[in-house]
This record gives structure tokens, sequence and C-alpha cells, in this order.
């Protein structure tokens, strides 16, 4: 594992069912960049995502996070060492506030327990507060403040992916997993997260970056282009979309 890597995939593969989805996947995440996954639609992109999160466990390769192995690691476990994703469908509770969704993203960095939670100590109390004004912090942030109040079921389709980011943000992750984050999104929207994506990379979290969406995708520093479960390109965006392994399989020229 190269020594600023803070991720790094060697030789992962994963079938169902007999049928390979993904075949000998190598690649690394340096600590500070933007990596970009891209590939047409069943090239592996959703299960790498999946087994790297921790919702499924490879059946081949290793996976490191950090220097350590992760395979055996919990998604909370995970979570909790900075590790964290978004869905391709935002993943909000609907009928929460903006500010009760984000403060939801708070609940690894609680201390107290169970019990003294349900008592209401004065610990307890005093975590909530904290809980409270970090998720207040980020909503103006996030410029979500003049939506703090309202529940989310009410929010754009951008408005609920900058709302998702944000309760992964508010967690303090070191690595961030966004899945087709531009997915339902309009030109405008697209422009905004795109901003929002270099910002957090300059504020230090790295960024892992799935998307269709060629114009999003030239934030990556380095792109890798999955095709039936396999890397066969990889790259920064221009020399990506000039290779012509990639222009048959993806761009379809």
């Amino acid at each position: 594992m190269p020594a600023n890597a803070i991720l790094a995939l060697k030789e992962v593969g994963h079938s169902f069912g007999g049928l390979a989805v993904l075949r000998s996947v190598t690649f690394d995440v340096p600590e500070g960049g933007i990596i970009g996954l891209i590939g047409p639609n069943g090239s592996g992109k959703t299960t790498l995502f999946n087994i790297v999160s921790g919702y499924i466990r490879p059946l081949a390769g290793s996976i490191t996070y950090r220097g350590a192995p992760l395979v055996r690691e919990s998604i909370q476990r995970r979570g909790t060492a900075g590790l964290v994703r978004t869905f391709q469908t935002p993943q909000v509770f609907e009928q929460m506030t903006v500010l009760e969704n984000i403060m939801v993203g708070c609940t690894k960095l609680t201390r107290t327990t169970m019990l003294q939670d349900l008592l209401r100590t004065p610990a307890a109390r005093g975590q909530m507060r904290e809980i409270r004004q970090r998720a207040e912090a980020a909503c103006e942030h996030f410029q979500l403040g003049n939506l703090r109040d309202l529940p989310a079921a009410s929010l754009t389709a951008g408005q609920r992916r900058i709302l998702e980011i944000a309760r992964a943000v508010v967690g303090e992750p070191r690595l961030l997993l966004l899945d087709e984050p531009s997915s339902g999104l309009n030109a405008q929207e697209i422009d905004n997260l795109r901003e929002w994506i270099v910002r957090l990379n300059e504020q230090g979290i790295t960024v892992l970056l799935v998307s269709h969406d060629m114009g999003l995708m030239t934030v990556a520093r380095t792109v890798h282009t999955l095709y039936f479960g396999e890397i066969i390109a990889s790259g920064d965006m221009a020399a990506i979309q000039r290779d012509p392994r990639v222009r048959e399989v993806y761009l379809g020229v």
C-alpha cells in the first residue's frame, strides 16, 4: 500500500450465483485526493462501493484503509473510523426536519450510554446541546439554514442531495464515498454539487466518486473505468475520453 494511500484495493473479486461481477480490481485512493470511477450500467460500480462500505464482503482480494485490513470490519466500525458513503437515491428521513436529519449524522460522535440518554443525565443533556450546535453550524455551512425546520420530504432533489452530504460530513469523515450524486439533478444543481465536492476536498476530505456525468467527473484527479468488472483504463478525464476502449464501451463511439 503506497504511503499516501488512505484506501487500497488489491485483486478484489466478487460474483453472484456464479456470475463474476468484479475481477481482480486494483487501485489506490491517495489521501487528500478525488478519485473517480466510471463505467456503463452493470459494470460493477455499485457492487464495488457496497464492498468498500461494508454491505458486501468480497470473495477475493484485500482492502486496506489507513494501513489496516478492512474486509472484516462492520459498517458501523468503518463509519467510526471515518469511512462514510452516500447512496444513488438520497437516503433522508422524510418526516424529520432538515436539522434533525443532520443531527443523526452526529451519532457516531456520541460518548454517553443508552442508559444516560434515557435518564437524561447532565452528560446526556450536554451532549445533545453539542450535537444540536454541530447540526446548526452544518445547516449554515451548507446553506440550508432557511430550510432547517422544514420536513425533508419537502426538499427538491438537489436540496436532498446536499442534505445527505451535510449529514455525512457532520460526522467528520476522512473518506467520503459518493455514489452517483448527480442522479436526478438539473444542470444548476450539478454545478452546485461540483462546487461542494471541491470545497469539501479542500477542507481535507478524501473523495471516491462514482458518476455517469462526465462534467462532474472532471473534479477527479484520476478516473478508473470499470467494464464487466475489470479496470480497463485509468488516467485524468481528458486521457479517459481519448482512450479508444473507453470510447467504444462507455461513450459508444
